[in-house]
C-alpha cells in the first residue's frame, strides 16, 4: 500500500479532525451526490419514494445495462453508505454501487435521513421496508439478498440486524454482510483507537464522538443500533457470514479488529491503507473492489 501509505500524518485540516469542526460541519446540509451520469450508460437505473413514520425517503436500484430484460431476477445487494451519518452518497460511492451491479445483481441503495435533523431509529425504519421488499422479490424467484456498507453505513447496517434480531426473523434472510472500514462504536472507545489516531490524517475521535452522539440521541450512544460492538459475543456470533476490509492507518480500524475477535469474522487487513480506502481509485483500492464484489457475488 505504498501509495496510501506515502501520505502525511494528521494535517488538522479534516473535516473530522476535531469536535468543533464536525459541530461546524453538522450545521450545513450534505445531501447525496445524484446518480452520475455516465452511470446511467452501463445501469438500468430506478428511483423510488419509500414513506415511513418519519417522512418519505428515496431509494435506487440498479442493474447492469444487458441485453436481457432489465427485470431479469438477480441476487439483490443492500447498500447501505457511509459519510459518519451527516454526508450523503458521494460521486465515490455511486462508482462502487455500479461496480457491484455489473457483477450481476441487483443494488438497492436506500438514502436514509442525515443527522442531526435525523436519527439512527429513522434509518433503521427505513431499512426495516427496504428489506421488505427486497425479501419478497428475491423469495418470488428463489434468488439471494446480501448487505454491503461502508464506514458509518456499516455502523447502522450490522447495529440494525442486532437491534432486530429479537424482534423479528426478517433479517435473518441476509445470507452474507461485507463491511468496508466500519465504524462499530459511537462512543470510539475499542481498545487501541487512541493509538490509531496518532496514524490517521483523516479521522479523529472526537470529531467521530460528536456526529455519533448525535445519531445516537434518542436511544444513546451504548445502545446496539448505534454502537453495535455494544451486543454481546453472542448475538454478534449469530450473525450470519460476516467480511471485513480495514486499513491499519484508519482510526477505526481498532472496531474491525474487535468485531473479528469477537465475533470470529474474516477480516482483510491492508497494512498502511486508510479509511475506506476501497472506495479509492488506487490500484490497490481497484484489487480490494474486486475482492468484495466477488465475495458478494459468490
Amino acid at each position: 500500500m505504498r501509495l496510501l501509505a506515502a501520505l502525511p500524518g494528521r494535517s488538522g485540516r479534516s473535516s473530522w479532525s476535531s469536535a468543533e469542526k464536525v459541530r461546524d460541519l453538522m450545521g450545513r446540509a450534505h445531501p447525496s451526490a445524484p446518480v452520475p451520469h455516465e452511470l446511467y450508460q452501463v445501469n438500468h437505473v430506478v428511483t423510488d419514494t419509500v414513506t415511513t413514520a418519519d417522512g418519505e425517503f428515496t431509494t435506487h436500484s440498479l442493474v447492469p445495462a444487458t441485453d436481457d430484460p432489465r427485470d431479469t431476477p438477480l441476487d439483490i445487494c443492500i447498500y447501505v453508505h457511509g459519510g459518519g451519518y451527516v454526508h450523503g452518497l458521494s460521486t465515490a460511492h455511486w462508482n462502487f454501487i455500479s461496480d457491484i451491479a455489473g457483477a450481476g445483481m441487483k443494488v438497492i441503495v436506500p438514502d436514509y435521513g442525515l443527522a442531526p435533523e435525523y436519527e439512527a431509529t429513522a434509518a433503521a425504519r427505513l431499512l426495516d421496508t427496504v428489506l421488505d421488499r427486497a425479501v419478497a422479490e428475491a423469495d418470488a424467484s428463489g434468488l439471494g439478498v446480501r448487505l454491503a456498507a461502508d464506514s458509518a453505513g456499516a455502523g447502522l447496517a450490522l447495529g440494525w440486524m442486532l437491534d432486530r434480531t429479537d424482534r423479528s426473523n426478517r433479517t435473518s434472510r441476509i445470507d452474507r454482510v461485507v463491511l468496508s472500514s466500519p465504524w462499530l462504536d459511537a462512543t470510539c472507545s475499542s481498545p487501541g483507537t487512541d493509538e490509531l489516531a496518532a496514524e490517521d490524517p483523516w479521522l479523529h475521535p472526537d470529531g467521530l464522538r460528536i456526529a455519533g452522539e448525535a445519531w445516537g440521541r434518542l436511544v444513546g450512544v451504548d445502545s446496539v443500533l448505534v454502537s453495535p460492538l455494544k451486543a454481546s459475543d453472542a448475538a454478534l456470533a449469530s450473525l450470519p457470514p460476516v467480511h471485513i476490509w480495514s486499513g491499519t492507518r484508519d482510526v477505526l480500524h481498532a472496531d474491525a479488529t474487535l468485531l473479528a475477535r469477537r465475533s470470529g469474522c474474516g477480516m482483510t487487513v491492508v497494512d498502511g491503507a486508510l479509511h475506506n480506502f476501497p472506495l479509492l481509485r488506487t490500484p490497490e483500492g481497484r484489487t480490494t473492489r474486486g475482492e468484495i464484489i466477488s465475495r458478494l457475488a459468490e
